[in-house]
């Protein structure tokens, strides 16, 4: 079913009709007072001529309206004509006073509500003129009086005219500035619906927030007080700490109504109405920005009269400001301002979603990884020991089956070497096993596992490796026991490769509230600096890998190392502060 909108009359229709019938009213009183004032004599053919013209003319003006597109040009050609037929009225009729030249003050005010103080004047002072030629010239010889009794009616004329003008002037100002008001509500309500069209999608489906920032500016600065094309446009700033900035301060991701410049402009977020609305934790509004010490230096935000700050967050994490400012002197709407607190809070949570997408992508290649490093040192630990081990065993055999008919006896010696080799090469398969998964790391513990590992090493690998295990069972939480095992592990590895089968020694112990781990060996050592420089080389690799384990569990891992003086890597990571056996609550 289709709705046809109903057509209400405009403003210029509704005093059109209401001129239109007060027009007639003062045709109609003409004669009337015209008839009493010369004593009940016969009207002239002239005053009955020009009162013919002025009902055909309202006659033709009453016609008009009837047609709405005919009814708008209706306005200066009807006061034009009012003008000359009240004008002229006082010339043509035979009276003694001046009555009707109180008719001209109709004019006057249709030209004071019309055409505001201007054409109030102008016709004012035609009709003053007018008045003035008629009434004084022949008044050479009168009194004061009879004088000021005849400009009395200019005198009404003109006052009225300048009072009416002036109430119309302001509330037409009044008008405009609540029409302008709204227009800034309808802009805001417009922008805000179409924001949450564009962005209802994003937020729920995409890990990318540029999108919602962009929009969500767009429509930030469309929503704004509109000022003057030349005094500048709506300005609206994206601004985030920068990570890997040392200083971490707020750049620019997103903007509009700025320059290069300002886009690459830095600032702290400590001073001024940035660091209000961080304190807060609310909008701030504002008025000027040029002295603030921190939006001052955004060239563009320096034409702006009015504007609004809002930090970026969510939940407890802070991760910006986003601010609205617009070369107006009218302050956003509360509607606009409530709306876009709304929409900022929904960017902060886009941006923690994009940092979580971010964080579990790194986790998942970091997984990957590490499993494909794993399945490599696997492949590397089964080709060096036990595979060259089987290969020489199976040679072994074959000599010794070869030995049985020539030489029984040394075949049995043979056989025992044979037998030897074979439990040493069950030896590493085990211990390559037991580093993939601990199986006592669950059972006993992370203490126990350390001193399993160091057994295992001496006793198959011939390494010198003392152990200090400490007191860890299983009542350590599982994800840190099994995350300090494998960076305690990789950096065994790290001795055994490049140590030359210098001692190594392993300590873990509990200091406060923090588990510390201590492998240090007395090996050649390296430059540390150079080595991390190098992130295409394994051994740099290794050591980003421990980094990265210990970040997981909220560790803190440092690296002391130099040419000829062995390496000493430190574990730190805190346990709960109620829990005195580690465990995370």
């Amino acid at each position: 079913m289709r709705f046809s909108p109903t057509v209400m009359p405009t403003p210029t229709l509704s005093v059109d009709t209401l001129l239109f019938r007060l027009r007639w009213a003062l045709i109609i009183l003409v004669p009337p007072i015209i008839w009493l004032d010369s004593g009940g004599i016969i009207l002239p053919v002239p005053l009955l001529l020009w009162l013919a013209i002025g009902a055909i003319f309202n006659l033709l003006i009453g016609l008009a309206l009837q047609f709405s597109q005919i009814a708008k040009l209706l306005p200066i050609p009807s006061l034009i004509v009012d003008t000359l037929f009240f004008g002229v009225l006082p010339y043509i009729a035979i009276t003694e006073s001046n009555l009707l030249a109180y008719f001209t003050i109709f004019p006057a005010i249709v030209a004071a509500i019309r055409f505001w103080a201007r054409g109030a004047v102008l016709v004012a002072t035609l009709l003053s003129i007018s008045l003035g030629v008629h009434f004084f010239v022949p008044l050479s010889n009168a009194t004061l009086r009879t004088l000021l009794s005849t400009a009395l009616p200019i005198i009404v004329l003109d006052g009225l005219t300048i009072l009416i003008g002036y109430l119309t002037h302001h509330e037409r100002a009044a008008a405009i500035k609540q029409a302008a008001g709204e227009l800034d509500d309808l802009r805001g309500a417009m922008a805000g619906a179409h924001l949450l069209y564009q962005t209802s999608d994003w937020l729920n489906l995409s890990a990318n927030y540029k999108p919602v920032l962009e929009s969500m500016l767009e429509a930030g600065v469309k929503g704004l007080p509109q000022a003057r094309r030349e005094d500048g446009l709506p300005v609206g700033l994206a601004l985030f700490f920068d990570e890997q900035d040392p200083q971490m301060r707020l750049r620019v991701v997103a903007a509009r109504g700025t320059d290069l410049r300002d886009e690459k402009t830095r600032v702290e977020g400590k001073r001024g109405i940035i660091a209000k609305a961080f304190e807060t934790g609310d909008a701030v509004v504002f008025d000027r920005v040029d002295q603030d010490p921190e939006l001052g230096a955004f060239r563009a935000l320096q034409l702006c009269r009015s504007g609004v700050c809002y930090p970026l967050r969510a939940g407890l994490d802070l991760y910006g400001a986003v601010v609205l400012a617009t070369p107006a002197p009218r302050r956003p709407s509360a509607q606009h301002l409530e709306l876009m607190h709304a929409f900022t809070s929904q960017a902060g949570i886009a941006f923690q979603n994009a940092a979580l997408y971010q964080k579990s992508r790194q986790e998942q290649d970091r997984i990957i990884r590490d499993d494909i490093e794993t399945r490599q040192k696997l492949a590397r630990d089964l080709h060096d020991g036990p595979t060259q081990k089987v290969s020489a065993l199976a040679m072994q055999l074959d000599y010794i089956i070869k030995l049985m008919d020539q030489d029984p006896g040394e075949a049995k010696a043979e056989l025992e070497k044979a037998r030897a080799v074979a439990q040493q090469t069950v030896k590493e398969i085990r211990t390559a096993l037991f580093t993939l998964r601990p199986l006592s790391l669950e059972s006993e513990g992370l203490s126990a596992a350390l001193e399993q590992l160091g057994q295992r090493l001496r006793e198959v690998d011939n390494v010198p490796i003392q152990v200090v295990p400490g007191e860890f069972d299983t009542d350590l939480d599982q994800q840190v026991a099994t995350t300090v095992f494998a960076i305690i592990e990789e950096a065994i590895g790290n001795a055994r490769k490049h140590g030359k089968n210098a001692p190594i020694q392993v300590s873990l112990q509990r200091q406060e509230n923090s588990l510390v781990a201590i492998v240090q060996d007395q090996g050649p050592g390296f430059d540390l600096e150079s080595v991390e420089k190098s992130y295409d080389k394994r051994t740099s690799l290794g050591l980003q890998n421990m980094r990265e384990r210990a970040q997981l569990i909220d560790g803190n891992l440092t690296i002391l190392s130099a040419l000829g003086h062995g390496t000493r890597i430190t574990l730190v990571v805190p346990l709960p502060l109620n829990s005195p056996t580690g465990k995370r609550k």
